[in-house]
């Protein structure tokens, strides 16, 4: 990473965590850093980590958890993250947890995003910070991508008021072939205050019986972050392998998918329009042999149907939206919902589709499906 990053005493660092310990983990280093040079500080969770079952069951050695255990085990992961951040040097009076359901927030996204966004996007508008620091799209974690989603569309709400801050994007659960790049932004950290770091996270003691060696790993010699211009890390290794928005219509391409699972598969896209709730459509591709019903994520009742074809690099779908829809923002992911219900992460997260179309685009995405050699998609019948 070649772009380094500078706290001055002038900044207001926000950082939105969707958990208690990734504050520690994403950016116990960008967090001291601004405290020790006077910047303030703002720290926003959007989840107790109470749904957090088998780090529960190791250090309870219990097997069944109630809802009363699982409240009992949130306001512990709430006074650890509030340990780890007195260890950084940050005031706790400018930490607040909105007490979200854990390992709810992309269903949130996609059937009622509204009550998250609002907070979201007050709490920009009020604070003002000059640096915000949320979860990249790619994250793994579907909570995370979900979060990321989500701060991308209050910070287009935010915008319309004036300058807004500098966003930096963290990972914490990195998808395989993430992709590197000179936009990059990084923060070298001394040996004390990677000390510090490993303090902080050792205050996660609900977290270290299950993952105290790779929580550990995060004290590294420095703290990246992905800026607002960077986005798409996956490059074309997103299942998602290419997407436009064309004339009122969007344009997916889902190539191959390497983590075969059970389930339905559904295609999941999020738009923000700048006014009112944001568009969530969801479509059933896991047989995609003929025109799919296109959903209302949020009621579940069709709003319109999906074309599909296979071509030379996987199978596209064209998804026709409204005619007086107009997307500021596109965010699309796959997401098999019976994997998510047994705890496990995405193979990846959500993927940017570029709102203003480009022919140079399109005319590379046609010319590389004519010559490209037909990839297993994962999706039967395709």
């Amino acid at each position: 990473m070649s772009g380094l990053l500078e706290i001055r005493p002038t900044d207001r660092v926000m950082l939105l965590a969707p958990h208690p310990d990734d504050e520690s983990l994403a950016t116990g280093g960008i967090l001291q850093r601004a405290c020790t040079v006077g910047a303030r500080t703002r720290v926003l969770f959007m989840t107790d980590g109470e749904n957090n079952p088998w780090a529960q069951r190791a250090v309870e050695r219990r097997w069944r958890i109630s809802p009363a255990d699982r409240v009992r085990w949130g306001k512990r992961r709430r006074e650890e993250a509030l340990s780890a951040l007195s260890c950084l040097g940050v005031p706790l009076h400018s930490v607040r947890f909105l007490g979200y359901p854990d390992q709810q927030l992309c269903d949130l996204l996609m059937k009622g995003p509204e009550g998250l966004l609002k907070d979201l996007t007050a709490e920009i508008a009020e604070w003002r910070p000059s640096i915000l620091v949320y979860p990249d799209p790619v994250d793994r974690h579907p909570d995370h991508g979900a979060l990321a989603v989500l701060s991308e569309f209050a910070l287009a709400r935010t915008s319309l008021e004036g300058q807004g801050p500098t966003p930096l994007r963290y990972i914490v659960h990195a998808p395989l072939h993430l992709a590197r790049d000179p936009k990059d932004v990084a923060l070298p950290l001394s040996e004390f205050e990677r000390d510090r770091k490993r303090r902080a996270i050792l205050m996660h003691r609900s977290q270290l019986p299950l993952r105290g060696p790779a929580l550990l790993r995060f004290a590294n010699p420095e703290e990246g972050f992905l800026p607002a211009a960077r986005f798409g890390a996956l490059d074309g290794r997103h299942p998602v392998s290419m997407c436009r928005l064309e004339q009122g219509e969007l344009h997916l391409t889902l190539g191959s998918i390497r983590r075969v699972g059970l389930g339905a598969l559904n295609l999941l896209v999020a738009m923000e329009t700048g006014r009112g709730s944001p568009q969530r459509l969801i479509v059933n591709v896991t047989a995609a042999t003929r025109p799919l019903p296109v959903r209302d994520a949020s009621t579940g009742e069709p709003i319109a149907v999906a074309s599909c074809v296979k071509t030379r690099i996987g199978t596209r779908f064209v998804l026709p939206l409204a005619p007086a829809l107009q997307p500021q923002l596109i965010f699309a992911k796959l997401d098999r919902p019976s994997e998510r219900r047994l705890g496990f992460f995405d193979a990846v997260g959500w993927r940017p589709v570029p709102v203003v179309p480009a022919q140079r685009r399109v005319e590379a995405e046609d010319s590389a499906e004519r010559r490209a050699p037909v990839p297993s998609t994962g999706i039967p019948g395709s």
